[in-house]
């Protein structure tokens, strides 16, 4: 998955609309010159296909019990990036549209947040230039052939070395090499979370205006919440003195931001880890006496934890499994703290 994080902590149990970017990275499509011959090759090729076409698909999300269909309209056209629109076409009716700079959430006034189930899941390709360093904390392997929305697929394997990561079984379309489906699954082999394309519809061009919302004319009360992306911070990070002194293997820090959340008036910081697959988010904010959330919470294949010290807490939210977000909340400590060590 990706360093674009939103903090679903606020409200980790309630369900939503997904997430654009975790199904952007499962249907974006490369044009190939030849098929690839090994598994490092075959990631590579997924990987390439991000943000180059424009189409419209339907997809599946499948989290344990619940199930959910939705349609996403992608355009690649975009100069300085692409636009998306994601629609549920099951349950209440929600909505995100995504800029190069904006993410916009629209759901019913009633309903729970459209980013709380999927702003955390994503499916993070390796970019190409980091697939090499892979084999630290992964085997990959092909294994066979499938068949998915109608089109012949290459299966793929990507194996944790270890019980701190998810594995993912992939197949990846035979012709393009656009992820059709993608499984995550825990260490013992079953999965906690599942995409997978119905039907894909690519487009040499589209239409500006199926990319504008719909939903806020249709009579009924809607919510609207936009946010920025992060920006890291001219003057430091706020929460500065903390660093997490002992990362899991593998794992290495891809961003360092001061945001401003809905609801709060104090920034907050907000440090991003990943090991080239699996994202951490790490969030660092004042505590507030009203709050509760304390210790470990999970959503499918998202788990969360929390602690508070002086004040501060401290919310571990990733696509791992639970010890991995736990060990790494107990080791985030501030510089004035015995033994910490910084980074």
């Amino acid at each position: 998955m990706t360093a674009n994080a939103d903090p679903s902590w606020r409200r980790g149990r309630r369900r939503g609309a997904t997430g654009l970017l975790a199904l952007a990275l499962l249907l974006a499509n490369p044009a190939a010159a030849e098929t690839p011959r090994s598994a490092s090759g075959w990631l590579e090729h997924a990987s390439d296909a991000m943000g180059r076409h424009s189409f419209v698909a339907d997809v599946i999300y499948e989290q344990g019990a619940h199930v959910e269909a939705l349609r996403l309209w992608r355009d690649a056209s975009v100069a300085d990036g692409s636009r998306e629109r994601l629609m549920s076409l099951s349950g209440p009716p929600r909505e995100i549209l995504r800029t190069p700079t904006t993410t916009t959430y629209i759901s019913p006034t009633a309903a729970p947040h459209p980013r709380q189930r999927y702003a955390n899941r994503s499916l993070r390709l390796p970019d190409p230039d980091a697939i090499d360093r892979l084999d630290q904390s992964y085997t990959l392997n092909l294994e066979g052939q499938g068949r998915v929305a109608q089109r012949a697929a290459q299966r793929l394997r990507v194996i944790p070395q270890d019980d701190l990561r998810y594995g993912y079984a992939l197949w990846l379309d035979q012709q393009t090499g656009i992820v059709l489906r993608a499984d995550i699954l825990e260490p013992g082999g079953w999965p906690v979370e599942r995409f997978m394309v119905v039907e894909l519809n690519r487009r040499e061009a589209m239409d500006p205006s199926l990319l504008d919302p719909v939903l806020a004319d249709e009579g009924a009360t809607f919510e609207r919440a936009t946010r920025g992306n992060a920006a890291a911070d001219q003057d430091g990070p706020v929460h500065g003195d903390w660093s997490l002194t002992d990362p899991p293997p593998g794992f290495t820090r891809q961003a360092d931001r001061t945001q401003a959340l809905p609801g709060y008036e104090r920034p907050v910081r907000h440090l991003v880890f990943s090991d080239g697959i699996a994202s951490v988010s790490v969030y660092i904010k004042q505590s507030e006496a009203a709050e509760a959330l304390q210790g470990a919470m999970s959503m499918g294949g998202v788990n969360i934890h929390a602690r508070t010290h002086d004040g501060v807490q401290i919310l571990v939210v990733g696509q791992v499994p639970a010890i991995t977000v736990e060990r790494m909340a107990n080791a985030m400590v501030r510089s004035s703290q015995p033994n910490a060590t910084g980074q």
